[in-house]
This record gives C-alpha cells, structure tokens and sequence, in this order.
C-alpha cells in the first residue's frame, strides 16, 4: 500500500503567498526598471559619442579634401603657366599678335600676387586635431589617426618648401612689381606692356623658373596622391559620399524652402566691405521694393557721396525658389550729398558726375553691371528661427539676408 504524505498547512497560507508575489513583482520591476534606465543611458551615451566620432571624421576628412582642391587648382595653375610661357619664349618676335589674355597669364605665372586667399590651406581643423586629446579619445582610430597625420605633415612640408625651396621662388620679387606697377607704369599702353613682357621672357630669371617647373609640379603630384589616403579614412569610419555631401550642405546652418507667408517683411542683407547695402521689402500683395545704397568717394570732394537705387516689382514662389519680376523701366537712382564736406573748384565735375550716374545711361550702365533681368529666379532657403534667409543665384555666392 502507498502511503501518501502531505505538509501540514501552514496559518494563513494564502495571504503569505500573497505577499510573496506581491514582493517578487515589486523586485522585478524595480530590477527591469534600473535595467532599462542604465541600458538606456548607455545607450543614448554610446550613440552621441558615435555621432561625435562621425562628425569629427567627417571635418576632418573634408579638410583634406579641401585641401587636395587646393593643390590640384595650383598644379593647373603651374602647368597651364608653363605652357603659356614656353610658347611665348618660342614666340617672343610676335608678341604684338597674341591677346592680352595670354599675355596676363605669363605675368601671373612669374609674380608673386597670384594666388588666392580661396587657394590657400585653412589650419583651424588641423590645429584642434593636434591640440585636443579628446580628438584623439573621440576618433579611435589608430590607422584613422596615422593617415590624417600623414597628411598634414606632407601638407606642411609642401607649405614649408613652397615659401623656402629656391625652385618656387618667383622671378619677379615684390621688390620688382613696385617697380613695375609704382614707378614706371608699364601698364599705360598695350605697347609698353608687350616690350615689358618681352624683357622679361629673355631674362634668365625665368627661365630658369620654367626649367624648374617639373620640380614644383612633381612635388604636388605627390601630395595629390595622398587621395587614396582619404578614400581610406571614409572607408574605416563608414562614411559615404552621401554622407559626406550631406554633412557640407548641413554643417553651418539647417534650412528649408521658403514659405509664402515667411518671406513676408523686411530683409537686410549681410554685407562685409560696409560700402553697399542691400534691403528687400516683400509684401502680401505679391509686390517688393529693393532699396541699394552704395558710399561713393572720388578725389573731387572730401567726404562720402551715397548712390540710392529703387527699384520695384512682383514675386512669386515657385517650388523651392524665389522669383522676382523686376519693373526696370521704373528705377530711380538719386544721389545724397548731405556729407560731403568740400568740394570748391571740383563742383562742376561732381555735378557731371551726378547726371553720368543718375541719367538714362547711368541706369542702363547699372542695369549691365549688375547683371539685372526682369525675371530673377533664386534658390531661396530659411532657417529655423525664420530670422535668416539664403538667396542663391546660378554660377554666384549665396547671400544671407537677415530679418528687419
């Protein structure tokens, strides 16, 4: 026979058990709770420190390709220079015949006012990544960070040899362009010009510059191979040209298309050289006025003379443009005297000056400088405080405009 056994119910049982759960539910929420709050946490933390890590990259990698845009725009100078200059050399009896344009290009190949501020190398990226540690922390990269330092070193040593190597020092110093621009104004007349030219071709100074071309172009063929550098460094932090293209349009500043409603107001545009400004008034009606002023000085006054030009017309959006209707045969150019503080035996030169600027020819002449048809299509972008706008024409810098 089998004897079955049971424990003996304990007081209360149900109620204990009860607790228990109670308890154990509690514990397990507290315990999920602290998981998911800590895993979330690290979560969070590990995405914004790869964020960091790919935006850093990112800076940096577009810095060197900057860079290498920089060096390929100074071998196409160089060897377009070279050619232009050989075949003046094989040419100099007929100098009379060839244009100006060609002409132009041999003095600039041989000054040293050639390049650009455009052309020269930005150091800003380079000076963080060398002076920051948390650079280093943030990238992580052993073969990231060898090749960026690769580059710049090879960077600078270019830098180095392009303002100490013999071979890059050009044959006409700033001593000579003084002479040349100051002194005895070569410029006055094409003849002048040609006969400076053609000194210049047979002296030895330049050719020995040109003989010494194939140093200069070699030096940055061998920077520009550093490309495959980079192509590398996008490849070991993941980086594709869609982000990388991405990044160069978001960088500065996040922007949307226009709205009807947004571009409604006053706008002034942002300007540097403080001679010119540029003010936009665009209204619901559909109709604007641009109002430009622009601080005139000559050496027949003292003082500052303002030239203010209206001009009015209809606007429109259109997809993710702004398009301006321009009235051209209404435009109204006045000019303000009010500081100019000596004039004397000049009077009559400033007051043909006035009728040369503010007549018919003066508008027309305006209209031609500035490249004004009666349609202007813009791409048009605002930010999102709808307190800064970006107006971008075809083959042009953008202008920001900034809200009244």
């Amino acid at each position: 026979m089998n004897a079955k056994f049971r424990m003996p119910k304990l007081v209360g049982e149900n109620k204990f058990n009860g607790t228990v759960k109670e308890l154990l539910l509690a514990i397990i929420a507290t315990t999920i709770s602290i998981v998911l709050t800590f895993g979330t946490s690290a979560w969070l933390e590990n995405k914004e420190q790869e964020q960091a890590r790919r935006m850093l990259a990112m800076t940096i990698i577009n810095d060197i390709d900057q860079s290498l845009t920089v060096i390929r725009n100074r071998l196409s100078i160089e060897e377009r220079g070279y050619a232009v200059t050989s075949y003046l050399q094989h040419n100099i009896d007929r100098l009379e015949s060839i244009t100006d344009d060609t002409l132009f290009i041999f003095f600039n190949y041989i000054t040293n006012g050639h390049f650009t501020t455009e052309e020269e190398f930005k150091k800003t990226n380079e000076n963080i990544f060398n002076s920051s540690q948390e650079s280093w922390r943030t990238l992580n990269d052993r073969q990231f960070l060898n090749n960026v330092m690769t580059f710049y070193n090879a960077r600078n040593m270019l830098e180095k040899q392009s303002k100490e190597w013999i071979c890059f020092q050009k044959p006409v110093t700033k001593e000579d362009e003084y002479q040349i621009f100051m002194l005895n104004n070569h410029f006055e007349t094409r003849e002048s010009f040609i006969a400076l030219c053609r000194r210049l071709l047979q002296s030895n100074s330049v050719s020995n510059y040109v003989l010494n071309s194939k140093q200069r172009t070699e030096l940055y063929k061998s920077i520009l191979s550093y490309a495959d550098i980079n192509e590398e460094n996008k490849f070991l932090m993941n980086i594709s040209e869609e982000d990388m293209e991405r990044f160069k349009n978001n960088t500065y500043m996040t922007v949307r298309p226009v709205k009807e409603k947004q571009l409604i107001g006053t706008w002034e545009a942002v300007l540097t050289d403080g001679q010119e400004s540029v003010i936009f008034e665009f209204r619901k009606d559909h109709t604007f006025t641009t109002r430009r002023s622009h601080n005139l000085k000559h050496p027949f006054y003292l003082g500052t003379m303002v030239l203010n030009i209206t001009m009015d017309g209809t606007w429109s959006i259109e997809g993710d443009s702004l398009v301006k209707n321009y009235d051209i045969d209404k435009i109204k150019m006045e000019l303000d005297d009010k500081d100019v503080t000596s004039i004397n035996e000049n009077a009559e030169l400033v007051a043909r000056m006035e009728d040369e600027l503010c007549g018919e020819q003066g508008k027309q002449d305006y209209i031609n400088q500035m490249g004004l048809d009666q349609r202007v299509a813009q791409g048009t972008n605002i930010d999102k405080t709808g307190t800064r706008l970006k107006l971008t024409e075809p083959g042009n810098n953008p202008t920001y405009y900034i809200r009244k």
